[in-house]
């Protein structure tokens, strides 16, 4: 007979949202970043880390990018960029980027640009507006394909469906065959990450604007 188990439950239905934040992001480990560049209607650049992103199929090649609600229940800057112009450029993120996306997480108003107070380059797409980041080691350049909208308050749910056109993948990342990014980082529960080059843990506090 195996041991007996002990397990504590979570009936995530009556949790509030902000428990269920932190146990689903502390299990779902670890999380690739999604370093997402936007422009806005009016012109601002703006660039924002997400950890709620996956690869989508290959049939055509696409991408998941869930921007939650903030809050105070509003749509973030990068979703309401998004769905404005239909345009969007995922960045991969390494640890000698990790102060300069972290900085990129603070909430400033909407006509502000975060690219200043990150220290990253701004270089021209190939085929969409926004433009990439020159740290990058590989850089998505997205078409969107469709918003949904899952549930309603803070960190309520918004997934973006975007079909990858061009990638741009630095020559360190190919090995002739296939791309190996063995130097990204992930994301972790609350302030913790793990730098895929070595495994060493470290933790970035979140800046105020």
């Amino acid at each position: 007979m195996p041991p007996p188990i002990s397990v504590r439950t979570f009936d995530l239905r009556e949790e509030t949202p902000l428990m269920a934040y932190r146990l689903l992001t502390s299990a779902v480990v670890p999380r690739p970043i999604a370093f997402v560049s936007t422009i806005s209607k009016d012109g601002v650049p703006n660039l924002a880390p997400f950890s709620f992103f996956m690869v989508g199929g290959a049939n055509p090649p696409s991408l998941m990018v869930a921007p939650t609600l903030n809050g105070r229940q509003e749509e973030k800057d990068s979703l309401r960029n998004i769905r404005d112009t239909g345009e969007f450029v995922v960045n991969t993120v390494h640890r000698a980027m990790a102060n300069g996306m972290n900085e990129a997480s603070a909430a400033l108003p909407s006509d502000q640009s975060e690219w200043p107070r990150t220290g990253f380059t701004p270089i021209p797409s190939s085929v969409v507006k926004p433009p990439r980041v020159a740290e990058s080691l590989i850089q998505l350049e997205c078409r969107l394909f469709q918003v949904v909208n899952h549930g309603e308050g803070p960190i309520a749910a918004r997934y973006v469906l975007g079909e990858v056109v061009l990638m741009h993948v630095d020559e360190s990342q190919w090995d002739g065959e296939k791309i190996r990014p063995v130097e990204l980082i992930s994301r972790l529960g609350g302030a913790d990450y793990l730098d895929l080059a070595d495994g060493s843990h470290f933790e970035l506090e979140r800046p105020s604007a």
